[in-house]
């Protein structure tokens, strides 16, 4: 029966394109989120865009729980056409490259499988599509976190994209081709772009899709803010999975920055001191400014912040101070008020450059030294 439902799929996939003329296809890339995904199948029901103009394509990363079922129970009740694709599990890079392959639509939005998106969202994208005709433009939409998930004081101050910050339409760098909730045409990725099909040495946290921005960006890439385009991320975290994704990441920034090796990759991650803008000042502040976002293009902003991270976030304070007061910030709510989202990104970001200083001591291939990440890697 599972077979013959992905067949089925797979020949549904292949002739669509032969139905009412698509404007949108919806890559949904997904792996052991079965619940979760089925809320976000039902968020993309509830749209303003006319369900015949659009397709979403769900593409199954080898999910070993029951992903195909709710699919499957989706594409009997959708108004909209659903494509499903299953593979082993070989990595979000491959996984988003089926699905975009598969896509029929001139127009593709990467939606990661924890992301529920408001009713006007779609409408938005498309919208904003048809205002910048360019092909070369990729529209990210806004994500907030999601008002369900405040169980926690971790939880109630931890947001991981920080596009709140952002204005309509504000042009944002390369490093932002987030595939969380980012639409572009097929056609300028296929001719330019692609996601790596391998994995990360140190693991699937590997910062692809900042890597494909990067490529497109040769070509001419610009991507906009629309925050019409909006949605709300449902990622139940703690600082413990926070902290592993992270490492993670850090374990594989080297092998990911010879990809990129740029100055303001380093600003972005935190990988800098004093030394790293002395020696990068004329391209920080010249041609290499515009793929820097608000205070971060002050190098006295950034001298201090690098001074202050290194007093404040190291080695004796992240474990012997930071780290036990966030876990008494879960029990006591005065400890918790005294907490700002500011330590919480630090401590994490102390964690992405341990995991980087640990894969120059013990080698990026070595696979031993990544922690497990207990969930999905499709999201940040």
């Amino acid at each position: 029966m599972g077979r013959q439902f992905q067949r089925e799929c797979r020949d549904m996939s292949e002739t669509r394109a032969m139905s009412s003329p698509l404007s949108l296809s919806v890559v949904l890339p997904t792996y052991a989120r079965a619940e979760v995904l089925r809320t976000t199948l039902r968020h993309l029901w509830d749209q303003t865009l006319d369900p015949r103009t659009y397709e979403v394509i769900v593409v199954d990363d080898g999910s070993p729980d029951h992903t195909q079922a709710v699919v499957q129970q989706a594409i009997s009740e959708s108004p909209y056409q659903i494509a499903y694709l299953r593979h082993e599990n070989s990595g979000p890079g491959y996984t988003q490259n089926r699905g975009i392959r598969a896509a029929s639509a001139p127009l593709i939005l990467l939606l990661a499988d924890d992301i529920f998106m408001t009713r006007g969202a779609l409408e938005a994208h498309v919208a904003a599509h048809a205002h910048h005709g360019d092909r070369r433009v990729a529209i990210l939409g806004n994500v907030t976190q999601s008002p369900e998930l405040r169980q926690s004081a971790f939880q109630r101050k931890w947001d991981p994209f920080e596009l709140r910050r952002l204005e309509q339409h504000q042009e944002l760098p390369y490093w932002m081709f987030w595939a969380c909730n980012i639409s572009f045409k097929r056609d300028f990725m296929l001719e330019h772009g692609m996601f790596l099909d391998a994995r990360g040495s140190a693991g699937a946290a590997a910062h692809e899709d900042v890597e494909v921005g990067h490529r497109l960006s040769r070509h001419g890439l610009r991507i906009f803010h629309e925050k019409n385009a909006s949605a709300h991320h449902y990622h139940p975290e703690s600082l413990q999975t926070a902290i592993a994704r992270s490492y993670q990441r850090g374990l594989n920034w080297h092998e990911a920055f010879e990809r990129m090796p740029h100055p303001e990759m380093l600003i972005r991650q935190r990988m800098y001191g004093i030394g790293t803008l002395l020696r990068h000042h004329r391209a920080l502040t010249g041609e290499r400014r515009a793929h820097l976002l608000g205070a971060d293009r002050s190098m006295p902003r950034l001298a201090i912040d690098a001074v202050l991270r290194s007093i404040l976030f190291n080695r004796l304070t992240v474990p012997l101070g930071w780290t036990p007061l966030m876990k008494m910030a879960e029990r006591h709510s005065l400890v918790e008020a005294a907490m700002r989202p500011r330590f919480y990104r630090g401590v994490v970001v102390y964690h992405f450059r341990k995991g980087a200083r640990d894969a120059q001591k013990r080698g990026i291939s070595a696979q031993s030294a990544s922690p497990v990440v207990p969930d999905s890697p499709y999201r940040r």
